[in-house]
């Protein structure tokens, strides 16, 4: 059984997951043909199918399973709803004045939640610039749809789905696949984020994400991409060189509530950005994750999903680790321009979408 523990001095939480000791290695991973359990004729060799998306004649395109070397394994189901957010929501309560420090300062939970693999595609060298925008979105439709299906279960927590592709951002399996884990806290790191927007709520009346869209629209430089219901823009202070946000223009703080044409504008955009990155970088590494509310709390006015994607350039070194700061070797400005010089064209019939000071300029939409 997976294990949490909080850190007690930055009150972060870390998994314990021995299990994951046993998932393959980048070069001992099953090459494609009869060792791959995601390619097609091999569905049992993969845990329980949790959701399918089938083409007209009834084959699969997009699968999401259980992961085999889970991070976190589903608990008991709760006999009632959760109840609402104590003090401090972000895990297990600490244990009273009287108890042994040793209670009061090791503070660990069950390793309870979920974590599921979805497999992109049949093929097994996929990747997101090989595909055109509705095999991406369809990838995307199978991360709103377990998120929709995860947050239903009111379980008080987080839903994470993100992507690793490529050695240096952590995959293990070369068929192309994301991931989704649902935690049974708030990271304190999420919970910080959700506080700031909150904050510039209450003291502005509008939300933090809106605002700094509108800025961004009106100012340029750092767009690489403007569509009417998503932008694709390089953060003002990201942590790595080439990291590009994805936003929605109407704002919603869960990607489950992200209607048809913002996911479908989403994949557009972010098939268009990888292509542009690896265009730019050569075959880099990469991860992107789409970040959510907290369950309980898809319906804030001050938060907004996002879908965040970091090309690995380079590893963090001694001054990263010691101060948790982050140094850009690139200004976003310019790795904005670089990246629009770069841009694909958009595919055959989404003349809706547009670059920067095309169709859709500035304004929340």
């Amino acid at each position: 059984m997976p294990e949490l523990r909080r850190d007690p001095f930055s009150r972060n939480w870390v998994i314990l997951a021995p299990e994951r000791a046993r998932r393959p290695h980048p070069g001992d991973a099953p090459a494609d043909g009869p060792q791959c359990p995601f390619c097609p004729g091999h569905e049992s060799s993969t845990p329980e199918e949790l959701w399918r998306l089938a083409d007209e004649a009834g084959d699969w395109k997009v699968r999401v399973v259980r992961n085999r070397y889970p991070v976190l394994v589903p608990g008991p189901e709760p006999t009632a709803a959760p109840a609402a957010p104590t003090a401090e929501p972000d895990g297990p309560q600490d244990p009273g004045p009287g108890e042994p420090a040793g209670r009061r300062l090791f503070r660990a939970a069950a390793g309870t939640g979920s974590h599921e693999v979805v497999i992109e595609s049949r093929s097994h060298g996929w990747d997101i610039p090989d595909g055109d925008d509705d095999a991406v979105a369809d990838v995307l439709r199978a991360c709103r749809d377990r998120t929709r299906a995860l947050r239903a279960r009111r379980h008080p927590g987080l839903v994470v789905p993100f992507r690793n592709h490529g050695p240096a951002a952590g995959t293990s399996m070369p068929h192309p696949h994301s991931q989704i884990i649902a935690l049974p806290l708030v990271p304190p790191s999420r919970r910080r984020l959700l506080e700031t927007a909150r904050d510039h709520f209450e003291r502005h009346g509008s939300s933090l994400y809106a605002d700094v869209l509108d800025a961004e629209l009106a100012d340029g430089r750092r767009l690489v991409a403007v569509g009417g219901h998503a932008v694709a823009l390089v953060p003002y202070a990201g942590r790595g060189p080439y990291e590009t946000w994805i936003l929605p223009r109407r704002p919603a703080a869960s990607f489950a509530d992200a209607d048809d044409r913002e996911l479908a504008e989403t994949a557009s955009l972010l098939r268009r950005t990888v292509t542009a990155v690896l265009s730019v970088l050569g075959p880099v590494s990469y991860n992107y994750v789409l970040a959510n509310a907290p369950d309980g709390e898809e319906g804030v006015p001050w938060y907004s999903w996002q879908l965040t994607l970091v090309p690995r350039t380079a590893a963090g070194a001694g001054f990263e680790l010691g101060t948790e700061m982050s140094i850009t070797p690139v200004p976003p400005e310019d790795a904005a321009a670089r990246l629009r010089a770069a841009l694909p064209p958009r595919s055959p019939g989404d003349g809706g979408r547009g670059g920067p000071g095309g169709p859709g300029g500035p304004g929340r939409g």
